[in-house]
């Protein structure tokens, strides 16, 4: 009954929902509903929500609604009989899992598992299966081991489900089966339901009247085909969500979804049907217009948008749209509306000053493209452009392709990078994966995987990303959400432990900037993620650079050296940890970390496994998509607050800084710090008087603007550790937004200007 009473539906700040046993604790390890089995009602910082499977733990104060429920009312749970021993040693730590045998139609299964005493092998049986968990235990053996492991329901194959249960079932018995069909029903494998509905009724006629169940079960299974066809719509995959519908199984589907996809598909007719117009009006405005050089230029930017026009580059020419097909409006004009608008920037009713962006569109990248000499004649060229001024070529460089085109393809939407070591290091391999009907106009999340020890780029992929299809496709979660993965080969051969050095640094940010550079990648949404080794220099990264990333996604990972120093950086990072509840190792390493994130209200989540060990845990990625979903950069937030204790650790959002005080400073090989040292702290605000203050304590600061961050249209101030660096007018500067972009390779909040930390400091 106390149980009951603490069941609830949780809904999270950022919209998440957590359905289970719930109560609250002060720390991330030890049992947290020991408490209520004593009667207490724990009131700790920390929300804990127990579904059978996991253990999933966040901060309250990202807790937005409680409401009461109970829990798994009406679900059901079929019962495997096995042979499970009373007695025996029981499992309380898993190292890494050496590997697992497929389950049997006995719904049994050998998993070898590392321990201290060596390998160890473990039979173990399926007993109990619900629509979210399977529960799968050790069996009697010679030497019986007690182990009680939670598997996600969705992560076993429905024909090793169904053959399993089949034996275990009266196949006369109608309830028996009725009771499988509810359970695939409640697990959402809506197909799979309908064909066991399909073979009850088959056997037993006298139960005519569930055929309207069965069509409410064909009826859930169109609404989830259209929640599928409106995901690969939003996620840039309009070929696909237009062959679905075409393809959709009117029959059984309800009216309210068949309108759905009515509507849905006659959108797309409509846009289809309005790009073709749009190009068509553009040239025929093109045609009137007088001078040769002017029509011959806006000629090749119509041929560039009827080739290049997609349903996610539509929008570029709204503006054209509503205001150039007037009849009143000059040919002149509505062109220039229309090149303005597919450039990017959108509103600009003069044609040589649009024209003169085409013209900067190339420049631009040549800069950003080429060597020396290359930027040196671009830059020369772009000070003689009308539209050359720092405003319109940042707005040109954010609308435009990436600048350097990528390699060849040596699979479908799989491209191999070299990415340049640091300094003399040799250069590195780099997969990138791009998901289907990827348009370089379109700006796509994308997450850079580091791989563990042992493992390979193409294998942390395949994770994200799936095994190739016959065809050569990828199906995984990466591709059906529309991500680009970018695995680098970040570690050493053979390494087996994180360095936390600036060689693995290098690797993972020139990664980043590689893959910038040649794809189209929404740099307000790039996340950085890993499994165990991986995972440890993930999270070692990510809170060194956490102005780079929309979040971290951190499976089995260990905190250790500097993570554990780094935690006030994980204030504005957004982290998603895994683990499992036998991995005590890591949870004790962890939970020091864990334990300040979460009782502080930072926006981390961790969710724990049911008796399981050291795994990759496949079975969570949908909920990890729905969390990246979620998520998004703030780049110029109002404060900033971080640490550093490395010198490469130096650039936070808009403050650089270099030769920190030497007592703040640990390099890796003389770890541990000395006593009492501290990191050197970085703050910044906005000021309401459109002014950026800063404290650091370093010799050298540069103070990066930008539009965004403050209005160089009035008189602006730069403060940094109490005395004033600048203040007055601040001019944009060409080269300064060109390097940045060249260097950060960040095309959607570029800066404009610096102001350095000198004797006589100064704003160019």
């Amino acid at each position: 009954a106390a149980a009951a009473a603490r069941a609830a539906r949780v809904e999270l700040a950022d919209g998440r929902i957590l359905d289970g046993r719930f109560t609250f604790v002060d720390a991330v390890a030890g049992d947290p509903f020991a408490d209520e089995a004593e009667g207490e009602r724990p009131s700790g910082p920390i929300l804990v929500c127990d579904d059978g499977l996991t253990r999933t733990m966040v901060s309250k104060r990202q807790v937005v609604r409680v409401e009461p429920a109970p829990v798994d009312f009406g679900l059901e749970r079929l019962v495997i009989p096995q042979r499970i021993p009373e007695d025996g040693r029981r499992v309380t730590g898993i190292g890494g899992l050496i590997g697992v045998t497929p389950f049997d139609e006995y719904g049994r299964r050998t998993l070898s598992l590392a321990t201290a005493d060596g390998r160890v092998d473990v039979i173990q049986g399926i007993t109990e299966i619900t629509p979210r968990w399977v529960r799968v235990q050790g069996v009697q053996a010679e030497r019986p081991l007690l182990l009680d492991m939670r598997l996600a329901t969705s992560s076993v194959p429905a024909d090793v489900l169904r053959r399993v249960v089949v034996r275990h079932l009266d196949r006369d018995d109608a309830e028996q089966r009725l009771r499988l069909v509810r359970l695939l029903l409640q697990a959402e494998r809506y197909e799979d339901a309908g064909r066991e509905l399909d073979a009850v009724l088959a056997d037993f006629p006298d139960l005519a009247e569930l055929a309207a169940e069965r069509a409410g079960i064909a009826r859930l299974a169109a609404a989830r085909l259209l929640d599928e066809i409106l995901l690969r719509g939003r996620s840039g995959q309009d070929r696909l969500a237009i062959g679905l519908m075409e393809r959709f199984p009117a029959e059984g589907a309800d009216v309210e979804t068949l309108e759905a996809v009515r509507a849905t598909r006659d959108d797309y007719q409509a846009r289809r049907e309005r790009a073709a117009a749009l190009v068509d009006d553009l040239r025929r405005r093109v045609s009137r217009l007088g001078d040769p050089r002017e029509r011959d230029a806006a000629t090749t930017v119509a041929d560039e948008m009827e080739r290049s026009l997609s349903f996610a580059s539509l929008g570029r020419l709204a503006t054209f749209e509503r205001l150039g097909l007037a009849d009143d409006t000059p040919a002149d004009r509505a062109v220039a509306l229309a090149v303005s608008g597919w450039l990017g920037m959108g509103g600009i009713d003069n044609l040589k000053v649009a024209l003169s962006a085409v013209r900067v569109r190339g420049m631009v990248r040549d800069y950003l493209a080429g060597g020396d000499d290359d930027r040196a004649a671009a830059l020369a060229a772009l000070r003689n452009e009308e539209a050359g001024d720092v405003a319109t070529v940042a707005a040109v460089a954010a609308g435009m392709a990436p600048p350097v085109a990528p390699p060849a393809a040596v699979a479908a939407g799989l491209h191999e990078l070299e990415v340049p070591g640091l300094g003399d290091e040799p250069g590195m391999d780099c997969l990138v994966q791009l998901p289907p009907e990827y348009d370089p106009l379109r700006r796509y999340p994308a997450i850079v995987v580091l791989h563990g020890a042992g493992s390979t780029p193409r294998t942390e992929l395949e994770w994200w990303a799936g095994l190739p299809d016959a065809e050569g496709v990828r199906q995984g979660q990466a591709g059906r959400h529309g991500f680009i993965v970018v695995a680098p080969a970040w570690a050493r051969p053979g390494q087996t432990a994180c360095a936390y050095s600036a060689r693995e640094h290098a690797a993972v940010l020139a990664a980043l900037r590689e893959s910038l550079r040649r794809f189209a990648i929404d740099t307000d949404r790039v996340f950085l993620a890993g499994h165990a080794l991986g995972a440890d220099a993930a999270w070692d990264v990510a809170l060194a650079h956490p102005d780079l990333w929309a979040g971290a996604v951190l499976v089995t990972p260990t905190a250790d050296r500097y993570v554990t120093h780094y935690w006030p950086n994980a204030r504005t990072l957004p982290l998603y940890l895994v683990g499992g509840e036998l991995d005590l190792a890591s949870l004790k390493r962890n939970a020091m970390d864990l334990d300040r994130y979460l009782s502080k209200g930072f926006d981390a989540t961790y969710v724990e496994y049911r008796g399981r060990g050291h795994e990759h845990f496949s079975d969570e990625i949908q909920k990890i998509f729905d969390w990246l979903g979620r998520k998004r950069r703030r780049f110029f937030p109002p404060e900033i607050e971080a640490v550093s204790l490395r010198p490469w650790d130096r650039f936070f959002w808009w403050l650089e800084m270099e030769d920190a005080p030497p007592r703040t400073v640990v390099l890796p090989a003389d770890w541990p710090p000395p006593p009492n040292t501290r990191p050197c702290a970085v703050e910044g605000r906005t000021t309401a008087t459109n002014g950026v203050t800063a404290r650091c304590g370093a010799e050298r600061v540069r103070i990066w603007l930008s539009p965004e961050l403050v209005d160089f249209a009035q008189p602006v101030t730069v403060s940094l550790d109490g005395r004033t660096l600048h203040t007055g007018p601040v001019t944009a500067d060409l080269e300064v937004l060109l390097e940045d972009l060249r260097l950060r390779c960040d095309r959607q909040h570029p800066f404009h200007a610096v102001v350095e930390s000198q004797r006589r400091p100064r704003a160019r």
